[in-house]
């Protein structure tokens, strides 16, 4: 290979751009950067060697290549391809089946039979899920001083992977979220999408509840912005952005969309005819308690004054002075506080009480008393709950610019608009109020989703092709503005943003296409030569090898020992805590270990996520901070993730859980013992030397130390890591 010289961000951009899209020099003020002008569908480029590529992507990919005169790595075998598919689908290990069955299976489909497989696993849904909860801030805690648990956040981590496994169109995912309540009123569904706005942390004890909604606000707004626009909005909250050209007057104008929403910590999620019907059966069940309780209280209370006479203590004036009245004329509240009231401020020695009844009244007595306690028993259980973002009227409150952003220093009022730099300025989109809202974000929404539109699609792509490369396209996925990152291949870029609408905004074909690229088959085989010129594989003439995050981390340790329990949905499950957290005040209150294994063993998308509490395996395979978006996760080396691998309680219980398997599904053969281990763990055989080396480790340890051994395995780099 004849070297140019070593390859570097910007060499690429000037010599490779015109193979891919017309390179375009940045403006003064910004309002020509390449990331604010709608995509084109640029063809895919000609190459050389036009037997590489598989799909379109490959041109563009290849091109790059061959202007350095770089080849790209020769395709992964199938095992690691199997084992790479496996993880970035569906966040799992492959089981020893999936293994045999794609193995087993020479035809030429095998590979998209194998995707379209993993692709329809639930277990795509909570992967997919997973990235997308980082983007959205997701935690089930308010944080701050108290951190208090919000019991429903759940249904929108849920509603995530239901949409993710349903294939639900990215247009339709964007809108939902943004506006469900609007667009679809009366579904409740929709309304638990719009949660993705309630994920911030709160300061529910601030003194000025005010304050509280303008920092809610402007977290919305600075997220929005990040999350779907990949800008950074939030920049120009106190005054104008130094870097990108967006204005403070941009930032609340964006803001003005969601001014109009109410901040409730919970609202009741039940369609209105089943409201309805619950508040018809609690009415009902209301008055069956009255009526037996009206008849105890007529059938003890003769025998009651005669031991005490007069109404009990503790009643206020009104209900004191139904006590005597006639029965019909007490309502159902006053029943019940009679007769709570005689239950606890007047009680009677039982004996005494019996006494009194006589045996007849006695055991009618009890008869009552037992209708009461299945009465007790079959309260209607209270009606689905979530957080979401909703509107009860078409008014909608005054925005104003805040002037430096600060609360309290009102400037001139503003209304919804759009960024200058991304639409035309005039006097803002046409908003028609809808009977319960001012139909404010569905205008957002239906402006986000606009096939052309200049970020949408290209912020999204860029982030489906992160999950499978390590890397955007974009390396600063939620930074599009000056400041970021320009794409390493911008036709690239343009292409895959054109082709989500086009596929009718289907994240699952996107997906697809991507993974059955040339591109991604690429083995992580280093190349000297390929490195001189390209050493940060910005042109990605190999995969990147990756390690997997924490989540997948301990995913895989219960998948390999056969202690995960694959139950989708629900609310927060709470594994056990290292010991040495049980000095923590008020441990048992924060964190209420599940008493079930069955729910201890669950996946890692269902573990509680306590803001000021953060589970420790995860924290040291770098779980990012809640508190804030997270476009993309650290990928740190550091001594406490060994530990946590050697020493924690998970990988110990795995260890034995796997040897637990081994010696249950593979016989007391060691040959098979070892093999098994090495596919459970590996998901692959074990070559000579390895084997060989297992024969002499088990035979210094004899029979107990096959968990010793299965430790061992699962403390490899080859485990930790993805090829």
């Amino acid at each position: 290979m004849r070297r140019r010289g070593q390859w570097t961000f910007g060499s690429f951009w000037v010599a490779a751009a015109s193979l891919v899209l017309p390179a375009v020099a940045p403006a003064s003020d910004g309002f020509d950067h390449w990331a604010f002008a709608p995509p084109d569908r640029p063809e895919p480029p000609g190459v050389d060697d036009e037997s590489w590529p598989r799909v379109p992507i490959d041109r563009f990919i290849l091109a790059g290549l061959e202007s350095f005169e770089v080849r790209p790595a020769p395709e992964a075998d199938r095992l690691t391809l199997l084992r790479r598919l496996s993880f970035d689908l569906t966040g799992l290990p492959p089981t020893p089946e999936q293994i045999d069955e794609f193995l087993d299976d020479a035809s030429p489909g095998a590979y998209g039979r194998l995707i379209d497989r993993l692709l329809d696993s639930p277990h795509y849904g909570e992967r997919m899920a997973q990235h997308w909860l980082d983007l959205a801030r997701y935690a089930d805690t308010d944080g701050f001083e108290f951190d208090h648990v919000r019991p429903d956040m759940w249904r929108y981590r849920d509603w995530v992977v239901d949409a993710f496994n349903d294939d639900l169109p990215y247009d339709q995912f964007l809108a939902l979220q943004m506006a469900g309540d609007e667009l679809e009123p009366g579904n409740p569904e929709a309304a638990v999408a719009t949660g993705f706005h309630r994920c911030y942390p709160d300061m529910v004890d601030m003194n000025d509840q005010r304050e509280r909604r303008q920092i809610a606000l402007d977290d919305i707004t600075e997220t929005t912005g990040l999350v779907f626009l990949g800008l950074t909005i939030g920049c120009a909250r106190c005054h104008d952005h130094k870097f990108d050209p967006i204005s403070q007057l941009d930032f609340y104008r964006l803001q003005s969309f969601f001014t109009p929403a109410q901040f409730d910590d919970e609202f009741v999620i039940a369609p209105p005819g089943r409201r309805e019907d619950h508040e018809q059966a609690v009415r009902a069940w209301r008055e069956g308690l009255a009526e037996v309780r009206s008849a105890l209280i007529r059938l003890e209370g003769p025998a009651r004054d005669a031991l005490e006479p007069g109404p009990p203590p503790g009643l206020d004036d009104e209900t004191a002075a139904a006590f005597g009245t006639v029965e019909s004329d007490r309502s159902p509240e006053q029943v019940r506080r009679v007769f709570e009231a005689l239950e606890t401020d007047r009680r009677i020695d039982p004996s005494r009480l019996a006494g009194a009844l006589g045996p007849g009244r006695v055991a009618e007595r009890d008869a009552l008393r037992g209708r009461l306690a299945r009465l007790d028993a079959a309260e209607p259980p209270p009606l689905p709950r979530a957080r979401v973002l909703a509107e009860s009227s078409p008014e909608a409150r005054p925005t104003h610019l805040l002037i430096r952003g600060q609360f309290g220093r009102e400037g001139p009022e503003v209304q919804p608009g759009f960024p200058g730099v991304l639409a035309d300025r005039d006097d803002g989109p046409v908003i028609a109020p809808k009977p319960a809202s001012t139909g404010r974000r569905s205008v957002l929404a239906a402006w986000l989703t606009t096939p052309d539109h200049p970020l949408t699609g290209r912020v999204m792509v860029n982030r489906l092709w992160q999950i499978h490369f390590g890397r955007g396209i974009v390396s600063t996925p939620s930074d599009f503005g000056t400041m970021g990152m320009p794409p390493s291949h911008p036709g690239l870029l343009d292409w895959l943003a054109a082709e989500l609408p086009a596929r009718g905004w289907s994240l699952k074909a996107m997906h697809r296409l991507i993974v059955t690229s040339a591109t991604y088959r690429m083995s992580t085989r280093f190349d000297p030569e390929a490195d001189s010129v390209d050493p940060e594989n910005e042109l990605f003439w190999r995969h990147q090898r990756r390690r997997l995050d924490g989540e997948a981390i301990r995913d895989a340790l219960l998948a390999a020992s056969g202690l995960l329990v694959p139950d989708l949905g629900g609310p927060p499950v709470y594994p056990e805590l290292p010991p040495e957290l049980d000095a923590i005040g008020r441990k048992g209150d924060v964190w209420p270990v599940s008493p079930r294994n069955e729910d201890r063993n669950r996946r890692s998308l269902y573990v509680f996520v306590r803001r000021n509490l953060r589970y420790p395996f995860f924290e040291a395979f770098d779980r990012p901070d809640t508190n804030a978006s997270c476009p993309l996760r650290a990928e740190t080396t550091i001594a406490p993730q060994a530990l946590a691998l050697l020493n924690d309680r998970i990988a110990h219980d795995a260890a034995r859980g796997l040897a637990d398997r081994i010696a249950r599904e593979a016989g007391p053969d060691a040959d098979s013992m070892v093999d098994h281990a090495f596919r459970l763990t590996l998901g692959r055989p074990p070559d000579p030397a390895e084997r060989r080396l297992a024969a002499g480790y088990l035979g210094e340890l004899g029979p107990d130390g096959w968990i010793s051994f299965c430790l061992a395995l699962l403390n490899l780099n080859e485990f930790v890591y993805l090829d």
